[in-house]
């Protein structure tokens, strides 16, 4: 009986000793994945350790920012049959609406034109170079006295 209990206590403690070294390895390795999704995201690191993937990276991102911000628009045309002479024809209609990039710098270009002229007409009331808060309060210091 005495035997018995000894070999499965050793049992036990070989299971017990497995587990550990089980448990060790699971936790390198997630610890270790841990690490690598928190240097995910830092460019020093990604270039240090995978120099050929961020050269790669860099030129798909620069090709593809070069065709969003120079690509021209496609011209369009229309078919036109002239029933007199039997002759078909493409006539170019111009082209075709601005892309994503020309409206946000059209955006952009107008935000900045209304800001200026905002300034230009406010230093032009309130002369060149005043403050204009200031003599919005020197106004209304004026209408209470």
């Amino acid at each position: 009986m005495d035997h018995q209990q000894s070999e499965i206590r050793q049992e036990i403690e070989s299971t017990r000793a497995e587990m550990v070294d089980k448990i060790s390895t699971l936790e390198a390795r997630v610890g270790g994945a841990i690490d690598e999704f928190k240097r995910l995201g830092d460019v020093k690191y990604q270039v240090e350790h995978r120099p050929w993937v961020m050269v790669g990276l860099a030129a798909a991102m620069g090709y593809l920012l070069s065709r969003l911000i120079f690509a021209r628009p496609k011209r369009r045309t229309a078919i036109v049959h002239w029933p007199d002479d039997g002759k078909t024809e493409r006539i170019p209609l111009g082209r075709q609406k601005p892309g994503l990039v020309a409206g946000i710098a059209s955006a952009v270009a107008v935000t900045l034109a209304r800001d200026l002229a905002k300034d230009l007409v406010t230093k032009r009331l309130w002369g060149m170079g005043g403050d204009a808060k200031r003599a919005s309060r020197t106004s209304e210091r004026r209408q209470f006295h």
